[in-house]
């Protein structure tokens, strides 16, 4: 029989066991609820002409955010041809804020194999939603079955075709997978650019010898040498254009020659001869008279004819031979003459 001590530990285990899986329930429950089990909910209800596809732990969604689940899919009882199936949704209370009143809701497929859910396109209302609200219903422009399987299935079609094509070398891809004339082509096209690039990059040829010897780059640093040892030596004079980098009293004497300069401009124009009118236009005057001088001797007698120009040239010509003949024969001009 066992003891009392026994006993007590047998409860205690069974009590910890079943705090652990209620503990176990309630995460389950909590995860299956999608996370609303402790937030606030309400309703939101749906009409449609069909609801193949759709059933109860579907999702929905607001421009692809998760808002809620079905709750339940059930006929209406009505006889309009969109108000046939009643879906009731079960929403967050705090995401109707989110979702304008003039949205539309339609059921779309969420897989391949015919899972669908509730999508909801947002308005542009600014009213919100109110709890125990109805959705309007939007036609989807086709369902699974009469739109993504056909599409899937030329699509599978459209690749069974290419596919085909390959196998059978009717495409350029076909003849490089398949045969051998397209990869002798490319093998034969790359040995030839493999040729002309070893062609090229040959020491006889000017981009070989430039590539394998060091005469560009001579060409390039030899200039940049010579310009840095043309810096270095202007730098380290201490005469002539180099010793105004060592020495400000070059500069020193240039701009006080400067400063001069400008000063006796200065003064210049603060002078009587600069800022009185008078006295520019008496010089003016004097201008205009010697001028006018100038103008009458050119149009006197003795420019107008080559009279007096001949005869000073002939003179003048008569000098000349006359100081010839003294030159050659002196005694001829230095005869005395006895009466």
């Amino acid at each position: 029989m066992p003891s009392a001590r026994q006993v007590n530990w047998a409860k205690f285990r069974i009590a910890v066991v079943s705090l652990a899986a209620f503990a176990i329930l309630a995460v389950v429950a909590y995860l299956l609820a999608g996370g609303l089990l402790f937030q606030a909910r309400t309703n939101l209800y749906l009409y449609l002409p069909d609801a193949t596809g759709l059933s109860s732990g579907a999702p929905v969604r607001v421009d692809g955010i998760p808002v809620g689940k079905v709750r339940s899919v059930a006929l209406s009882g009505s006889n309009v041809l969109n108000r046939v199936i009643k879906v009731t949704i079960k929403a967050e209370s705090d995401r109707l804020a989110r979702i304008p009143a003039d949205s539309l809701a339609q059921i779309s497929p969420d897989s391949l194999v015919g899972d669908m859910f509730v999508d909801i396109a947002s308005g542009k209302s600014a009213k919100s939603l109110a709890p125990n609200g109805e959705l309007a219903y939007k036609p989807s422009a086709g369902s699974l079955k009469s739109l993504d399987l056909t599409q899937f299935d030329q699509a599978l079609k459209s690749i069974d075709a290419v596919v085909t094509d390959i196998e059978q070398g009717q495409s350029r891809v076909g003849q490089f997978v398949m045969g051998e004339a397209v990869y002798a082509d490319l093998l034969k096209r790359l040995n030839e650019a493999q040729r002309g690039l070893r062609a090229a990059t040959d020491v006889t040829t000017s981009i070989g010898n430039a590539i394998h010897t060091d005469q560009l780059y001579r060409q390039i640093a030899d200039p940049l040498v010579e310009l840095d040892q043309s810096l270095a030596r202007l730098q380290s004079a201490s005469a002539g254009p180099g010793s105004y980098l060592h020495d400000p009293a070059e500069y020193d004497q240039l701009r006080k020659a400067a400063e001069d300069l400008r000063s006796s401009i200065a003064t210049l124009r603060g002078t009587a001869f600069v800022r009185s009118e008078a006295m520019y236009s008496a010089w003016n005057s004097r201008v205009q008279a010697l001028i006018q001088t100038v103008d009458q001797t050119n149009a006197g007698p003795l420019f107008e004819t080559s009279q007096w120009y001949e005869q000073m040239d002939g003179a003048a010509r008569e000098m000349r031979d006359n100081l010839k003949d003294f030159r050659e024969n002196p005694q001829k001009f230095l005869r005395i003459k006895l009466f």
